[in-house]
C-alpha cells in the first residue's frame, strides 16, 4: 500500500513538471537558454562546427554542432539529445556539457530534431535515429571514431536515448536520413538520464497529461502508447548503460523501474543517484549539480569507450 502511495506522489510531480513544461513556448524556452549561455560562458575547444546540417525532412532543415578535441585521434564519438519535454528547447541547452566533455577526449555530435505539436513523438524518434546514423557515417571527418560512438540525452532526451535502444531496427520507425542505405543504430553505450520511460503508466496517473503528448488517448491506440515506452520494449542485446537521476527528481521511481527491467533482461546497467537533486541539474553544467553529473558520465565514458581503443 506505501509503495502505490508513493507511486501515485511521484506521478503526481511528474504531472506538474509536464504541466508546467507545456505553459512555455518553445521560443521563450529558447529565449532563456540564450541568455543563461550568455551569462554563464562556455568553455573554448579546439575546433567547432555550428550549426552542420545533417538532413532536411518534410520542409524543415535539422542540423548538429559538433565539437572536437586537439590532436591526431580518432577520438571516441558523442551524441547528444537535449530534452525539453519533446516541445522545448534546442541543442544550445546542453552547450556547457557538449564542450566540456569535448576537452575531455571526446568528438561530440550536439544534434537538434523536431518537436511537438508541429510533429508526432514518433517522428521525433526517428529524426534521432537519422541522426544516428549520420554520425555513424560522418564521425571519422570529424576525427571521431565510428568504432566507439556512445549516446546520452537528458528528460526527453534520455527517452528517446533509450528508443534507440529498445527501437533499433523496428520497421516502425523510418529515420530521417538514411545516407548511404545503412541503418546500424548500434552503439558502445548509452547514458540515458532522468527520462519518462513508460507512457502506459503515465496514463494510469494522468491520462490528460499522456495524452497532450501522444496526441491520442490510450483507448484510442493501446500499442502505440507501448511502442514509445522504452520500459516495455526492452531487448537482451542492449549495450552498457548508465541512468542517472536527482534523489530529489519525481521521476526517480520510474528511472529505478527501468534500470530493474534492463537488469532483468540480463544487460548490463547502473543507476547513479545525485544526492539532493531535482530534475534537470545537467542543464546547469556551469554550476556544481551539472558538473559532478558530468564527472560521473565521464567515468563511465571512459570506462567503456576509452578503454576499447
Amino acid at each position: 500500500m506505501k509503495r502505490r502511495i508513493s507511486k501515485i506522489i511521484g506521478f503526481v510531480f511528474i504531472c506538474q513538471i509536464l504541466s508546467l513544461i507545456g505553459c512555455e513556448s518553445r521560443e521563450h524556452s529558447i529565449l532563456r537558454e540564450n541568455k543563461y549561455v550568455a551569462e554563464h560562458p562556455v568553455e573554448q575547444v579546439a575546433h567547432y562546427w555550428d550549426q552542420i546540417q545533417w538532413t532536411v525532412v518534410d520542409g524543415t532543415t535539422l542540423t548538429m554542432d559538433i565539437s572536437a578535441p586537439e590532436g591526431k585521434g580518432p577520438f571516441p564519438a558523442l551524441m547528444i539529445i537535449h530534452g525539453g519535454g519533446w516541445t522545448l528547447h534546442t541543442n544550445t541547452v546542453m552547450e556547457g556539457m557538449a564542450r566540456h566533455l569535448t576537452n575531455q577526449g571526446y568528438v561530440v555530435f550536439n544534434i537538434n530534431y523536431r518537436v511537438l505539436p508541429k510533429v508526432k513523438l514518433e517522428q521525433i524518434v526517428e529524426d534521432c535515429m537519422g541522426a544516428l546514423i549520420w554520425v555513424k557515417e560522418h564521425a571519422a571527418e570529424y576525427n571521431g571514431d565510428p568504432g566507439r560512438i556512445a549516446v546520452t540525452g537528458d528528460s526527453a532526451g534520455g527517452h528517446l536515448t533509450a528508443m534507440l535502444l529498445t527501437q533499433a531496427g523496428n520497421p516502425q520507425f523510418k529515420p530521417s536520413y538514411s545516407g548511404n542505405g545503412k541503418t546500424d543504430l548500434s552503439v558502445t553505450c548509452a547514458i540515458p538520464t532522468y527520462g519518462v520511460f513508460d507512457f502506459v503508466e503515465l496514463n494510469k496517473i494522468s491520462p490528460a497529461i499522456a495524452k497532450s503528448y501522444l496526441g491520442e488517448s490510450y483507448q484510442q491506440d493501446p500499442e502505440r502508447y507501448r511502442l514509445l515506452s522504452p520500459a516495455l520494449n526492452i531487448r537482451k542485446d542492449m549495450p552498457p548503460q548508465l541512468v542517472l537521476v536527482g534523489s530529489e527528481d519525481p521521476l526517480r521511481g520510474e528511472n529505478k523501474h527501468y534500470v530493474e527491467a534492463v537488469k532483468a533482461a540480463g544487460n548490463p546497467i547502473e543507476l547513479w543517484v545525485f544526492p539532493g537533486q531535482g530534475h534537470a541539474f545537467l542543464n546547469y553544467f556551469w554550476d556544481e549539480r551539472g558538473q559532478k553529473g558530468c564527472e560521473r558520465m565521464l567515468q563511465f565514458l571512459d570506462q567503456n569507450l576509452k578503454a576499447r581503443k
